[in-house]
């Protein structure tokens, strides 16, 4: 290997590291230079060795989805604002991480994560989009998907992409952070506590920013919750008024043919009648068929009509 090679690769390993990216790296989604979702190493806790993780794991893409999507925050507040609450993850955001934390997971190994950055964008005084950016570090342990938040809705370095856009660059690179097993992050939020959903308690002290899921469970119950939710079916005073008129047309409809029924049923067994025995006869068993006389009756008029002969 040449001088002026080793200088080149030893350049771009600086690069790579100063990215954030290593060798070990695999990137499972990209979108521009802020967004995406990557197996990296497993980071380090505060134990002497840190537990492996319970990879490969085989999950469902819809049930991650939906446990992820059920995840509910108290955030904002402050002096003078009102507490809301709010999704941890977007409705796009939870199926994008269903998609490729099911993928990627599924070939990782004991000592790989996944950290991911992801961008939501949200109107704010019905005018101003403001976009905010997750990122988070995901592994499964314990049958638990765990979930560990580093920024939550952060804006990135406003200053730095002013001074970037003044020298015509619109694509600038911004750093987030993925969340640590070692130490919390700035998470202000507060996870609301629901079926399958629960926070990692780091020895004594709960750790707001590191979410546990127990994936059936919090997705069963997230999607029984909609389905309940679900508005019933209203009939409305028009459907009501249709379904009136065409009960009373069907009714005068059968109270015109029982009437004609009945009087050539009364021609055929009088004594003036113009029609023939035939008539007569097949007139009546009409009359049966239709339910409009029991059998007594038409054997009663039968026999009256055959005695005529």
């Amino acid at each position: 290997m040449t001088l002026a090679n080793a200088k080149t690769i030893a350049g771009l390993l600086c690069l790579l590291l100063f990215a954030g990216i290593s060798q070990a790296d695999e990137v499972l989604w990209k979108s521009g230079p802020n967004l995406f979702i990557k197996l990296v190493e497993q980071d380090e806790s505060k134990q002497e060795s840190t537990p492996a993780n319970q990879h490969p794991a085989r999950l469902n893409a819809n049930q991650v989805a939906s446990a992820l999507e059920s995840i509910e925050v108290w955030g904002g507040g402050g002096l003078f604002k009102r507490k809301e609450l709010e999704r941890l993850f977007s409705l796009q955001q939870a199926r994008l991480l269903g998609q490729y934390l099911s993928a990627g997971l599924s070939r990782a190994t004991p000592n790989q994560d996944i950290v991911f950055v992801l961008s939501r964008s949200e109107k704010k005084y019905h005018i101003i989009q403001n976009t905010g950016y997750t990122g988070g570090r995901a592994f499964y342990l314990d049958d638990e998907l765990h979930v560990i938040i580093g920024d939550y809705n952060a804006t990135g370095d406003r200053f730095k992409e002013t001074a970037y856009r003044g020298h015509g660059v619109t694509d600038v690179k911004q750093y987030f952070k993925h969340g640590r097993r070692a130490k919390p992050s700035n998470f202000k939020a507060s996870v609301v506590g629901r079926a399958g959903v629960t926070t990692h308690t780091d020895g004594s002290k709960a750790r707001r920013d590191w979410v546990v899921i127990d994936l059936e469970q919090a997705a069963s119950t997230y999607l029984a919750e909609k389905e309940a939710q679900k508005p019933q079916q209203v009939v409305t005073n028009e459907a009501v008024q249709a379904e009136a008129v065409k009960l009373a047309r069907e009714r005068r409809e059968m109270r015109l043919e029982l009437a004609r029924m009945r009087k050539e049923l009364k021609e055929s067994t009088g004594g003036n009648s113009t029609l023939t025995t035939e008539q007569r006869l097949t007139t009546l068993k009409e009359l049966k068929d239709k339910n409009l006389i029991s059998d007594e009756e038409y054997q009663q008029k039968r026999e009256h009509i055959l005695g005529e002969i």
